[in-house]
């Protein structure tokens, strides 16, 4: 089974473990779902809809005495904006979230996302009205504010492919590791990010049958479960051709193996391996930026270079796979020279 195909059926499978496990009404939202929504969208939905119907079972006395899989439509057409209120509420309380970790709170960003599960699940019972209304309606959405955009400049971007190639700045232990095969490798990997936008799960799934040097193009498997084609640069072709031939041979890959891109193991190497090679080169490339930049950030560098150089908001919404140009408005920064630039425009 492709590697694409494999990490698709392993989110549907669990989020259909977990919709087994809820009431009914629930486990027939999802079969009414499942044929329009990528795999990790329905897994998505699962674990925020498991994390509500927590809530209520730990917070409501009328809930608490139920086993959550004995909920009813019913029970369901009872709920309030309150009860929605109460848990988004406390979706924004400091908890441990996560046992390697400290207390956190969830952003409003991933509390909208909350909410669009929650309106979904809602809609498709006053649809089929087991439900008189849509409580979440009644809820005034969040202002998510906007981050700073952080990205590369063009000088942080050619010492970080600098230190990749040549290995100086790395620690002694680093660079013990830091061989001819590693430096190929990750220098393929980064000029990819940089030249092309892709995300890094979209990366890490390539296989050898998606790269089309003829065309110049990379088949890649997009985030919402269509496949879509990106384009190189003639340098980051010679790149990736160089890594190919004389760098992912020396990780002794089997005849099977399809992958691109390959740990010490000859296997296809992990998003989390590629999220921690990045964050190496970083901390001595560019240390100031090093606890922000990763494969995202060299994605957002990329969006960020694009949109400098063409002014096409469009253009580059196609170029980083949005299915929507409001993803892609996030990227529309004014740079400290882009604002220099213009300083005199005003004058007659």
């Amino acid at each position: 089974m492709k590697y694409k195909d494999q990490k698709e059926n392993e989110a549907r499978l669990r989020a259909d473990a977990i919709s087994k496990q809820r009431p009914p009404f629930v486990r027939q939202f999802f079969l009414a779902e499942e044929n329009h929504l990528a795999g990790m969208t329905l897994y998505s939905y699962a674990s925020q809809l498991n994390t509500f119907f927590e809530f209520l079972k730990e917070s409501n006395p009328y809930f608490a005495a139920k086993e959550i899989v004995q909920i009813t439509t019913d029970d369901m057409g009872m709920l309030t904006d309150a009860d929605i209120a109460e848990f988004l509420h406390e979706l924004r309380m400091p908890k441990k979230r996560n046992s390697n970790a400290g207390e956190s709170v969830c952003t409003e960003t991933t509390i909208m996302h909350y909410m669009v599960s929650l309106n979904r699940l809602f809609n498709y019972l006053a649809a089929h009205r087991y439900i008189r209304s849509n409580p979440v309606e009644l809820i005034k959405r969040g202002r998510v504010k906007k981050k700073e955009i952080v990205y590369l400049e063009r000088d942080e971007k050619q010492e970080l492919l600098s230190v990749i190639a040549s290995g100086d700045k790395l620690t002694k232990n680093q660079q013990r590791f830091h061989d001819l095969k590693t430096s190929k490798r990750d220098t393929a990997i980064c000029t990819i990010f940089l030249d092309t936008g892709i995300r890094v799960s979209e990366l890490v799934g390539m296989n050898l049958t998606d790269i089309n040097f003829t065309k110049h193009g990379i088949k890649v498997f997009r985030k919402g479960g269509n496949f879509d084609t990106v384009y190189m640069s003639d340098k980051a072709e010679e790149i990736v051709k160089d890594y190919l031939e004389n760098g992912r041979p020396s990780y002794r890959p089997s005849e099977k193996e399809e992958a691109v891109f390959l740990n010490r193991s000859g296997n296809r190497i992990s998003v989390r391996s590629v999220e921690k090679l990045v964050k190496k080169y970083m901390l001595s490339a560019v240390p100031d930026k090093a606890d922000r930049i990763t494969p995202h950030k060299l994605r957002t560098t990329f969006a960020e270079n694009m949109l400098m150089k063409t002014g096409d908001v469009e253009k580059v919404q196609k170029l980083m796979g949005h299915s929507s140009i409001s993803s892609t408005m996030h990227y529309v920064t004014s740079t400290e020279e882009a604002i220099e630039a213009v300083r005199n425009l005003s004058q007659d």
